[in-house]
């Protein structure tokens, strides 16, 4: 066997290491002379190469055979070989936790890796990605382009900076609204909009804002989404005004939209959509108010609050939490309850969802993209969103009933409750329904109930099922019609067309997009975000044996009060308090004993003297 450089003779000498589960010791290194022997103590192993001037290259002279068995270590198995070996497997999955990536060597090569070796392997690949994360903003230009053509009428907008007109443009924002995705929402979803914002945890820094429709089936669907440098007024009025554009909201006269209290978002729609109602997540403002009011028995009052369908019903709660808790209750109260409270809220829309979980949802379900530098991480909502449509369009062909199944498990819910309730008819197709100890009005000829639970979500409640059977008509027929088959199929007729890669593209004589600039952050990157006070205690409650420490009553084993413990006791560092035993010695001495100690009982047995 012969050798062009020393190189090649190292590589041989790796691969004849790592293919055999040999761990080998490079005992001469040189440009000329190259000797490996075999690091288990007895084996006869040995590899040896020197430089044959007849033939003018390196030859192998010596290669016997191993006498010892397998190294579950190998030192040749390094982090350069594992990066090389795995690049394509990390690229696609930055993620690729530390564990599972030493079984999946294990088992390919048969050697146990050490943890620090994978993730300096990993941190090689993820540095050279940072060269292909400047070449994909060079693509937006194009992919802007080729999304317009694949579905015209796209709205596709990129926003850059030049700090100097010889300059490159830096990236700065991009909008993406497919055509397609938008006549889907406008022809069959509700006109409520979820907005929200999420981090991108990649290399490339900023934030993902979305918007969100709810189908027939009170389920997600996309409308648009844009990546911004960061969550204020300012990014949130340029996504707002793309998207209104687009919507044809005008003021958001008729609208409702949907959201947490995101950074710079409520003025943001204050300022575009005066006239649209803006609901609050319930589930967020909770979280804020049970930072400070922790006492679990107050919590149930805020979700009765939240979920009141009547004035009525919300004064009632409001009253029980302040005969609790007056602070509380007014700072619940901080947040305007028409905000976050279906007791105040629009019956035009037929959803009265308190929380915007429905954009969670949303960002979710695009976590292992955020991961990834901006081509591939629009590219991967599309085809996610592409995907979803066409597997939305085959499940609903398989449906029978001529309303979304979500939507008949709430009626059947509903129908189930309305057993203990009982009517009194008025004439005129209008009731007084009595459930248990409250006393409804219902009309049936105009759909609507004084307990405003069939006029916020278009379903019957229990209420009207009991008047509907008693007038012998299928409450089915009354459900609103937002939630029919055929408006499904009418948002999800709507579907994506594909596209060509990016080597089929036409490209478009503008300058390059260069990245923003790039600041690593010290230490290693965080990939779990904060959980919530309400996050924390249903993660416990996830190992049913252990009791919760949270909302935990400790008591001090130094005092034997609440609220602390021995280490942060108020009695710590007091002064000492004379003893009983100390005003005893001041008294002189008792027939018990002397010193210290008790005394000696009067049997015949003796102590064991000092």
């Amino acid at each position: 066997m012969v050798f062009t450089n020393i190189r090649e003779v190292r590589a041989a000498a790796n691969k004849h290491s790592i293919t055999e589960c040999k761990d080998l010791k490079f005992k001469k290194n040189e440009a000329k002379r190259f000797r490996a022997v075999c690091r288990f103590k007895g084996c006869q192993f040995l590899f040896f190469v020197s430089y044959d001037r007849s033939i003018n290259r390196l030859q192998l002279k010596t290669l016997t055979e191993h006498t010892c068995s397998q190294h579950w270590r190998n030192s040749r198995v390094r982090a350069e070989f594992i990066a090389m070996k795995y690049k394509r497997t990390i690229r696609c999955n930055p993620r690729w936790k530390l564990r599972e990536m030493r079984a999946t060597i294990r088992e390919d090569i048969g050697t146990d890796v050490y943890q620090s070796i994978c993730e300096r392997a990993k941190k090689l690949v993820l540095q050279k990605t940072q060269g292909c994360y400047v070449d994909e903003f060079g693509l937006l230009w194009t992919y802007a382009e080729e999304m317009r053509k694949a579905d015209p009428g796209t709205t596709v907008k990129i926003k850059v900076d030049r700090l100097n007109p010889e300059n490159k443009p830096l990236f700065q924002r991009m909008y993406v609204g497919f055509a397609s995705l938008r006549r889907g929402f406008l022809q069959g979803c509700r006109q409520i909009i979820g907005l929200d914002g999420c981090f991108l945890k990649g290399l490339c820094k900023g934030e993902l804002l979305s918007a969100i429709g709810r189908d027939a089936n009170d389920q997600m669907y996309p409308i648009a989404w844009a990546v911004v440098e960061v969550e204020s007024k300012d990014s949130w009025s340029w996504f707002l005004e793309l998207l209104a554009s687009d919507l044809s909201l005008g003021e958001g006269s008729g609208w409702s939209i949907s959201s947490d209290q995101q950074k710079g978002l409520i003025p943001a729609i204050a300022s575009l959509l005066p006239a649209a109602e803006h609901r609050l997540c319930a589930r967020h403002i909770f979280c804020n108010w049970r930072k400070v009011h922790k006492n679990l028995e107050w919590h149930p009052y805020f979700w009765e609050c939240a979920k009141s369908t009547t004035v009525m019903k919300f004064n009632h709660a409001y009253k029980k939490l302040e005969s609790r808790n007056k602070k509380a209750a007014q700072d619940m109260v901080r947040v305007p309850k028409e905000q976050w409270c279906k007791a105040f809220f629009s019956t035009m829309v037929k959803c009265d969802s308190v929380d915007n979980n429905i954009s969670e949802t949303f960002n979710a379900s695009i976590v292992e993209a955020r991961h990834k530098p901006p081509y591939s991480l629009l590219d991967d909502i599309r085809v996610l969103t592409m995907e979803r449509i066409a597997k939305k369009q085959e499940a609903a062909s398989k449906w029978t009933s001529p309303f979304c199944p979500k939507i008949m498990k709430k009626l059947e819910i509903n129908a189930k409750e309305s057993r203990i309730c009982r009517i009194v008819t008025c004439g005129n197709h209008e009731y007084e329904v009595n459930h248990g100890d409250e006393r409804y009005k219902l009309r049936l000829g105009a759909e609507t109930c004084s307990c405003r639970a069939w006029d916020l979500s278009g379903i019957p409640c229990p209420h009207a099922i009991t008047c509907l059977v008693y007038e012998g008509k299928d409450p089915v027929d009354y459900i609103s019609n937002w939630y029919s088959v055929a408006k499904y199929n009418a948002t999800y007729s709507n579907t994506m067309s594909g596209m060509d890669g990016p080597r089929q593209w036409v490209p478009v004589n503008l300058d390059p997009i260069q990245p923003p600039p790039f600041r690593a952050m010290p230490g290693r990157p965080k990939k779990k975000r904060r959980l919530s006070a309400d996050e924390i205690l249903q993660k416990d409650k996830k190992n049913p044996h252990k009791l919760s420490r949270v909302n935990r009553i400790i008591f001090c084993s130094k005092c034997k009060q609440s609220g602390h413990n021995s280490r942060t006791c108020p009695t710590k560092n007091a002064p000492p308090v004379a003893c009983a035993t100390s005003v005893r010695a001041s008294q002189g001495p008792t027939g018990r004993g002397r010193g210290r100690g008790r005394g000696r009982g009067r049997g015949s047995s003796r102590g064991r003297g000092r």
